[in-house]
């Protein structure tokens, strides 16, 4: 399921905030998780694009940020939001609606009471600057 495959990617992606951008030595979430190939695949293509467009990833949740500095927001929320956004600006292939939703799902299950509120506000904002 693809769901299980975001889960992975905001794993890996909340892993790799720690390693100062370092992915090639990190130890990786359970791959086990992930039963197709597709969902591997789809995995691996999300986080390859993360990789690459990390930068401009972060400097869009940077932009959005009104009267709260990047370094306030948990690295839980900001794998989340990272993982999202890579889907809604890069992958392109799933309806935004439920990019959305499966991230809030996401805040509800690894964040705070607040988180999930925070990462939906924050990702109406990135649809409505496009």
């Amino acid at each position: 399921m693809r769901k299980f495959a975001r889960e992975y990617v905001f794993k890996k992606i909340y892993v790799s905030l720690f390693q100062d951008g370092d992915s090639q030595n990190f130890v990786l979430p359970d791959f086990s998780c992930l039963k197709s190939q597709d969902d591997k695949d789809f995995s691996n293509t999300l986080f390859d694009l993360y990789e690459t467009n990390k930068n401009e990833v972060e400097q869009t949740i940077n932009n959005l940020l009104i009267d709260y500095t990047p370094e306030r927001i948990f690295k839980i929320d900001r794998a989340i939001l990272c993982t999202a956004i890579i889907e809604m600006n890069y992958y392109k292939k799933t309806p935004i609606a439920v990019v959305i939703n499966e991230a809030v799902e996401l805040a509800k299950k690894y964040g705070t009471d607040k988180s999930y509120s925070f990462v939906n506000g924050l990702l109406k904002k990135v649809i409505e600057d496009k």
